[in-house]
């Protein structure tokens, strides 16, 4: 009897596990087992095979790799007569960058003159803005790499007349109290599509840094260059005021001789004739002046105070100014470590490098999590506490891209176009600053020889003047040739007074060409690179800006660390 008793029982646990497992309705509980198992197996292995594939793909960085396009100049620079003896390699030594722009233009006046500029001129304003602008749109969609957890509370208070649930006449009163914390709309970056549109904004504001550090070192030379214009402009004048109290001499002594009868009326017709020119041009240069004043005001921001400007009117020629140091050339690839518009050009290069991948991801699932919240509820306050309060709600969404119409594929087409766009740019740039290099070298070189011709052509002339005109007073010779020999004379002097303009604009212009004017106290720290993809935080406020910035804007707060003065290397961008 027991022998039956356990038989049955056994029957009894195997049917149950047929049951479970889905068996079959015959009695072969083994059988049934088997096909149980494996009904299970196969969905089982489809799932985690799934699972690891997504978990690979979204392990996998779509945007490309970073390679710098090539150098597209000379790895030298140009030689020839116009530059002199050849530019010697100093790569190892000391460059622009040890040489501050205080440093270089280290007249007091001329400094005054930049600092003033430098918190007034409303271009860099505008760049400054810019910055902030741009920083604020990276942080922006930095945050889209995290959820947005909100708090919530709800309640809901209803009464229904009884005739209206029921036969009953009792009212019914209605409560509805739910609190707690959720997530919506939060898609989750498997495949970089969050990522590719952090590390294009964050490009595109790196581009902003040294965008406005180009507009700050492009200032000062406008600056240096309009200054040192308006006290040419004023040699010049000076130099013509003189000429027309010459000219008015020589008209009083040809009309006196005419009285007389020893020159004739077309000899004072010459002397009339040549004061009036230089009465033209002294109106022509005192016009000049003021508008020198004029467009060294706008670049100032402000009028300069009456006693900088005091000090200006004492500066009367352009031998006054300070000599600017002599400078350290280096090689052509230093370029892109110090000019602020090429390291511009190539963080856009990299900002649409990162757009293809923004593009690329286009053609992966998208896993959006529609809403996830967790909280407790209940009709009344004190049930939010108790056991089976708890409420949660889970909506994950994955959207698969099946047909397009071919969009996904026309719009990596246009970012690979962009991103061509970009090279050539880059490379536009740096063929630019090569260019403005060797217009400088080739500048400083040919006015600092002219300069010397010229003082020979007007010490030379001054004689001719001399003579000429003692000729004329001894009778010699015509009033014409002493006007002729006093308009080259004229000539010679202005002619002068620029190639020596000339020269300071060419030191000037190469001291900016060649990258300076800012050194690294003088950079605006910027988040740190790796930042942009590390989930495990939103971007501090760090760093404090620098003087510089300070002065332009003096609410502008900045984040991480400076810029790395070495070159973007031609690794993948972090």
């Amino acid at each position: 009897m027991m022998m039956v008793k356990q038989a049955l029982n056994a029957r009894m646990q195997v049917r149950g596990l047929v049951k479970g497992y889905g068996a079959c309705a015959d009695n072969r509980p083994v059988q049934g087992l088997r096909q149980g198992l494996r009904m299970k197996r196969p969905v089982g292995w489809v799932i985690s095979v799934c699972m690891v594939f997504l978990v690979s793909l979204g392990g996998c960085n779509l945007v490309p790799d970073y390679h710098r396009p090539d150098f597209p100049v000379a790895q030298n620079w140009p030689i020839g007569p116009a530059y002199g003896p050849a530019l010697l390699n100093d790569a190892g030594k000391p460059g622009v960058e040890t040489i501050g722009w205080k440093a270089f233009f280290h007249d007091p006046v001329l400094i005054r003159l930049i600092e003033i500029s430098l918190r007034n001129n409303r271009d860099l304003r505008v760049a400054t803005e810019n910055i902030i602008s741009q920083r604020s749109a990276y942080q922006y969609q930095r945050g889209e790499l995290f959820p947005t957890i909100s708090g919530q509370f709800s309640a809901s208070y209803a009464t229904y007349p009884g005739s209206t649930l029921s036969s009953s006449s009792t009212t019914v009163h209605w409560n509805r109290l739910q609190t707690g914390f959720g997530i919506s709309n939060y898609q989750i970056d498997l495949f970089d599509h969050v990522r590719s549109l952090t590390e294009q904004a964050f490009e595109e504001y790196m581009a902003q840094i040294n965008t406005r550090m180009s507009v700050q070192i492009s200032l000062m030379t406008q600056v240096t260059n309009a200054y040192l214009t308006w006290i040419a402009d004023r040699e010049s004048l000076r130099v013509i005021q003189g000429t027309v109290e010459n000219r008015a001499k020589n008209l009083d002594l040809v009309s006196s001789l005419l009285r007389y009868g020893q020159q004739t009326g077309q000899a004072r017709a010459e002397a009339q004739e040549a004061y009036q020119q230089a009465k033209s041009q002294e109106m022509q240069y005192t016009r000049q002046v003021a508008l020198d004043m004029n467009n060294l005001v706008l670049l100032l921001g402000t009028n300069p105070p009456p006693p900088l400007l005091a000090q200006m009117e004492q500066v009367t020629s352009l031998q006054q100014v300070e000599p600017f140091p002599p400078l350290p050339q280096g090689v052509p690839s230093q370029l892109l470590q110090r000019r602020p518009d090429i390291r511009a050009a190539e963080h856009q290069l990299l900002a649409a490098n990162a757009n293809i991948g923004y593009v690329r991801s286009q053609f992966y699932p998208s896993i959006l999590l529609s809403t996830a919240s967790v909280g407790t509820g209940g009709t009344q306050f004190a049930q939010f506490f108790k056991k089976h309060s708890l409420i949660w709600q889970l909506a994950p969404t994955v959207s698969l891209p099946i047909f397009t119409a071919g969009q996904n594929v026309a719009g990596l087409e246009q970012a690979k176009a962009e991103q061509r766009v970009a090279v050539a740019q880059y490379q536009k740039a740096v063929q630019t600053a090569f260019r403005e290099v060797a217009d400088a070298l080739a500048s400083r070189h040919t006015y600092s020889q002219q300069i010397g011709f010229d003082q020979e052509r007007v010490v030379a002339s001054h004689t001719d003047y001399t003579l000429s005109r003692a000729r004329f007073l001894n009778g010699v010779d015509s009033f014409l040739n002493t006007l002729v020999a006093q308009n080259t004379y004229l000539t010679n002097q202005l002619t002068l007074i620029q190639s020596r303009l000339q020269y300071k604009n060419s030191l000037s212009t190469l001291y900016t060409a060649l990258g300076g004017g800012w050194t690294v106290s003088e950079e605006m720290p910027i988040p740190n690179a790796r930042a942009v993809n590390d989930p495990k935080g939103p971007v501090q406020n760090t760093a404090t800006p620098p003087q510089s910035v300070k002065a332009v804007d003096s609410g502008l707060a900045t984040h991480g660390q400076a810029v790395n003065l070495q070159p973007l290397t031609g690794q993948k961008s972090q």
